[in-house]
């Protein structure tokens, strides 16, 4: 069985294990409108184009039929998708996961993942990330998270600065924001050959505006500083409402 394989196999135990829970009253948090516009968004023009410019296609793996009953080994296939072409079923399931997305259907997008599993072929960048995608919009940050170990972690899809972007927007629209996780991600991103840019502290400096944090926005904003991570047109919106925040970023960035 690929790496692929048993990946995306750990995630559908993954998926019915947090079903359950969700079944015991598990709640939810759906992301606030007020801080997403600073980060694009799956499904959009610019998401995909970046996805298309960041990956390329990647080779089909055979699994065994072992995979939640999967195909016989050496055939592309697990029923559902047999014969056909594996270019073709990747796009087709990226749709449907991009529905998935704006119906914040999050068991559903692991499902339509694991099924590319089945039928042996490896998700792209881009069905990843918008699985990722759904399950943050619909607040299951538990799952996110399981995504992310399962698919990004293990080296399944290289990870881009959209899939940080996405499930630091996830993190930081808990109650009370996880900003433990959210530094977490923003630190790690150099070990998977990341920069983090203006669209990353952008999205960052927006939820110390909502909150009025000025301490740690003067953080974000010193370590882009340091770390010589230009603003971008968008940094000043970031931070126009809380005047504080608006002045420090000003005289730090020159903005």
């Amino acid at each position: 069985m690929s790496t692929s394989a048993m990946a995306l196999a750990r995630l559908a135990s993954a998926c019915r294990h947090v079903s359950a829970c969700a079944g015991r009253g598990g709640a939810s948090t759906a992301a606030p409108r007020s801080f997403q516009k600073y980060a694009p968004r799956f499904g959009s023009a610019a998401a995909m184009g970046v996805s298309r410019r960041g990956v390329s296609s990647m080779p089909v793996v055979y699994v065994s039929a072992v995979v939640e009953a999967g195909g016989g080994e050496g055939v592309v296939g697990g029923g559902e998708f047999d014969g056909e072409d594996p270019q073709v079923v990747l796009q087709e399931v990226t749709k449907k996961l991009m529905d998935c997305r704006r119906r914040k259907a999050a068991a559903n997008a692991v499902d339509l993942l694991v099924s590319l599993g089945r039928a042996g072929i490896d998700p792209d960048l881009l069905a990843a990330t918008t699985c990722l995608g759904a399950c943050v919009a619909a607040g299951k940050m538990d799952l996110a998270q399981k995504v992310f170990e399962e698919v990004f972690d293990k080296g399944v899809v290289k990870p881009d600065e959209i899939v940080f972007t996405e499930l630091m927007r996830g993190h930081l629209a808990l109650d009370p924001p996880a900003w433990p996780r959210v530094m977490g991600l923003l630190n790690r991103m150099p070990s998977y050959d990341l920069t983090p840019t203006a669209q990353t502290y952008n999205l960052l400096l927006a939820k110390c505006a909502d909150a009025n944090d000025l301490e740690r926005a003067e953080e974000l904003i010193e370590r882009m500083n340091d770390t010589d991570v230009e603003p971008d047109k968008y940094t000043y919106d970031a931070v126009k409402k809380r005047r504080s925040i608006r002045s420090y970023a000003k005289k730090v960035l020159l903005l």
